[in-house]
């Protein structure tokens, strides 16, 4: 049964190719097609939690660690080996537990993947599960339910389908029997329901031509499968970095190693000054700060609605340049409502309907009554069921008190070649006829004219006339001097913070596109609204372009298919450009994949949600803006937490260096390093963690250099050096490897207090936690240098600690020094 163009045949020409027919297939057949084309049913790729945890160890810092735990563990120092490795483990459970809290949450939004669907076989109705279902077989459409695959409609009574899942268009699409030309796209493909899609009204019969991954869903689903996923920036950023850095301790370590073996000096002393060299330079803590920084950064984001799957998707929407949102349900509301009612008597905006007119109440009666929807009323709230747009008519019918006594004699159902409806009603003891359809339609029948209708649809709205006539008795539908009430326009409105947050967007540095299956006219009146500026281009006038042209030309791609959109990210990731993209629908999924980040919706499709990196809980691009703010306050904090925590590393390092050049007994143990840079240096660190956010993120560009700048590396450079001369000096002048271990302390204590780039102590808000952090290390200091004689510790007289502290200082005075000489 060879894919083909089901939608250019004729039903019973369909039915033949499939051979099976109205009445249905038999047991014995399903049976041998289900066993041919296996079940219905798409593969989501599960993550399992040893691929989680095993994730953690990618980077070359942890892998360096690793191996010094090993070396150290060999060669029998099991204290320092069993440190290193709690370490390591503490790190990883840290970024593990995260991850697999994010994929616990993600298996709680994912509705059921199978459901009941009631289907033809044998001339019975049966009801099967979903995954039972095959090709040939005969579908019954209902309202409400979810098309089990993708199918040919055979017969169709009033039938409107949801198909934003793929199209992206929230507006339910009339399906009939008739054929469509060949080359016809998937929208406009009036006689086929899709897997996934709803049925929203009507009822009819559809004969299934493609299950499982051969459905669309089926094949956009393996787009996302075939897709690679982005490297996040802050993880190359950190991979480069710990490239560098591992590469470099490692072949210092080995230079080491190799200039004490040519001077003649003991193997396992030279062994362990070299590995002593590698652990000093290794930040032991950075892993688990970076974690912590990117954890609190997720706890911040979950109470703004986002929910962060992969941790460092935190830190990359902070450093996003282009936002490729979709339209429905992200900018706008996704729910149709009535924004204007033009009658004889005037043009209201809904706002406006205050004292209503006779033609008003008259308008929104014929909405209430030449209506498909229904509503109950549940514990003082009203739901409502069917179509959108007939639900928007209800509703602002029943928001102005509009709730008539009537009952309709006949009707005439909405039907796209006719494109309006009619009902006979009785309404109040008056009998009417009531017509509601397209303008151009219900003007024809009025002999009337309606030019102010055009305004409306240029605004994207949907235009619907409506006339009524007063009827003696019921004697069928006579449309002869027919008068025109009026016309409404409906449209899937703004959310209120959208085109306040597109704005902050654009302060922000970041450009933002919209990227939707709806139709031209109405993505370039939502754009307009919403702030977003540039023509609007659709998806036939792109395949005509090379789309490296088109995203510099344009910010509005409508009736784009998911591998366009792939395409249009694929270009803006190669112009340089880090690219956020929202979706919902299972034909966002590889876009949402291919991304630097990816933003799934919460209420969207389970394929969407996988592809994803993050989810906004409440749908709304506001709550991006406000992530991006969050992200950018973390990138700060782990660039600050480098620059606070790379100085006592190479303090470390070029003391243990000295030491071996100079042939002098090292001044600290491999021990005093280990507790230098995983217990004070993850307690000083953790304060910058907890650090108040700056003010005016936003209105800065975003950061797409390396987390370590010039000026930061120079700096990191002359506080090592001073923290290596302070060292020796008051260890040869006490005689004492404490006081050189504490001065290295101390020097990050004093840094600490001047942690910003760029401004000064003095013009900054303090963080109270780096008080805290002091008070608590210093306190943790004196205990352990008094009563830690077994690790080699002597304890300090209280002039040598004076002095320790006082000359540590230095450090902050001279890190402020050249900070107000590159602002001056």
């Amino acid at each position: 049964m060879k894919t083909q163009s089901y939608w250019s045949l004729s039903p019973e020409e369909v039915l033949k190719l499939l051979k099976t027919s109205k009445t249905g297939l038999s047991d014995e057949e399903v049976r041998k097609r289900l066993e041919k084309f296996g079940k219905n049913t798409i593969k989501l790729k599960k993550v399992r939690a040893h691929v989680i945890f095993l994730r953690q160890f990618t980077d070359s810092i942890m892998l360096v660690l690793v191996f010094s735990s090993v070396i150290l563990y060999l060669m029998n120092n099991l204290l320092e080996s069993a440190v290193v490795a709690l370490i390591i483990f503490a790190s990883a459970l840290l970024g593990f537990l995260q991850e697999w809290k994010a994929e616990k949450i993600i298996e709680s939004l994912q509705r059921l993947m199978t459901y009941k669907v009631k289907v033809k076989r044998s001339g019975k109705i049966k009801v099967v599960d979903s995954s039972e279902i095959v090709p040939g077989d005969v579908i019954i459409l209902e309202p409400g339910m979810r098309v089990p695959a993708d199918a040919r409609v055979i017969e169709a009574k009033e039938l409107f389908i949801n198909e934003a899942v793929l199209t992206g268009e929230s507006e339910a699409v009339e399906k009939t029997v008739d054929t469509v030309k060949e080359n016809a796209i998937l929208p406009e493909r009036k006689n086929m329901v899709y897997a996934g899609t709803i049925v929203v009204s009507g009822n009819g019969l559809a004969v299934v031509v493609d299950t499982g991954e051969k459905t669309e869903i089926g094949r956009i689903s393996k787009l996302v499968k075939k897709e690679e996923r982005i490297q996040t920036p802050l993880i190359a950023k950190m991979k480069r970095m710990g490239k560098r850095l591992s590469v470099a301790i490692l072949a210092v370590s080995l230079l080491n190693f190799l200039v004490g073996m040519i001077r003649g000096y003991d193997p396992l002393y030279t062994l362990l000054a070299s590995i002593s060299l590698a652990v000093a330079a290794i930040p032991e803590a950075l892993p688990a700060l970076v974690t912590v920084s990117l954890a609190l950064g997720v706890k911040e984001m979950a109470a703004r609605n986002v929910l962060i799957r992969k941790l460092p998707a935190v830190e990359t929407l902070g450093s996003v340049t282009v936002i490729c949102t979709d339209k429905t349900g992200t900018i706008t509301q996704n729910k149709m409502k009535v924004v204007r009612i033009t009658t004889r008597s005037g043009s209201y905006s809904a706002e406006e309907l205050n004292n209503l007119s006779e033609d008003l109440k008259l308008i929104l009666t014929a909405g209430y009554v030449c209506n498909k929807a229904t509503y109950q009323v549940k514990d003082g709230k009203i739901f409502f069921h069917g179509d959108p747009t007939d639900i928007a008519l209800l509703e602002v019918a029943l928001k102005n008190g509009i709730t008539p006594d009537y009952e309709t004699i006949d009707e005439i159902p909405f039907d796209s070649r006719r494109k309006f409806m009619a009902v006979l009603s009785e309404v109040n003891g008056k009998k009417y006829i009531f017509v509601k359809g397209a303008p151009e339609v219900i003007s024809k029948m009025c002999n009337v004219e309606i030019s102010t209708a055009e305004i409306c649809a240029s605004m994207g709205a949907r235009v619907i006339a409506f006339a009524y006539k007063d009827v003696e008795e019921f004697g069928g539908f006579d449309f002869e001097d027919m008068k025109f009430l009026g016309y409404v326009c409906l449209m899937d409105p703004l959310r209120e913070d959208s085109r306040q947050s597109i704005l902050a967007c654009k302060e922000a540095g970041i450009r933002v596109v919209m990227i939707t299956g709806d139709h031209p006219l109405t993505a370039k009146a939502i754009a307009r609204a919403a702030g977003i500026e540039g023509e609007v281009i659709d998806g036939s006038e792109l395949e005509k372009m090379d789309v490296k042209k088109a995203i510099k030309k344009y910010n509005v791609f409508a009736r784009v298919s998911p591998e366009q959109k792939l395409e249009i990210v694929k270009a803006l990731q190669e112009e340089g450009e880090i690219v956020a993209v929202t979706g919902d629908g299972v034909n966002d999924a590889p876009a949402l994949k291919r991304a630097d980040i990816g933003i799934a919706m919460g209420e969207g499709e389970d394929v969407a949600k996988e592809a994803s990196d993050m989810i906004l809980l409440d749908n709304a691009f506001s709550s991006i803006v406000k992530a991006v703010e969050v992200g950018r306050d973390v990138f700060r904090k782990i660039q600050r937490i480098l620059c606070w925590i790379l100085p006592t590393n190479g303090g470390q390092a070029g003391i243990v260096l000295t030491a071996f050049a100079l042939g002098i007994p090292l001044p600290m143990k491999p021990l005093h390093i280990l507790w230098v840079n995983t217990v004070t240096a993850a307690l000083l660190g953790t304060m910058i963690v907890f650090d108040k956010p700056e003010k005016g993120l936003l209105r800065l560009k975003p950061s797409k250099g390396e987390l370590l700048n010039k000026v930061l590396a120079f700096r990191i450079l002359y506080i090592s050096l001073i923290s290596i001369l302070l060292a020796y000096l008051l260890y040869f002048k006490t005689g004492k490897m404490s006081a050189a271990m504490n001065t290295v302390i101390a020097v990050g204590m004093w840094y600490l207090l001047t942690p910003h780039p760029d401004k000064s102590f003095f013009n900054v808000n303090l963080n109270p936690f780096a008080f805290l952090g002091i008070f608590s290390t210093l306190v943790l200091q004196i205990l352990v240098t008094n009563f830690a004689s077994s690790i080699l510790l002597e304890p300090l007289e209280i002039s040598e600690w004076i002095a320790v502290l006082l000359l540590a200082s230095i450090v902050f005075w001279i890190v402020e020094l050249e900070k107000l000489i590159r602002r001056a």
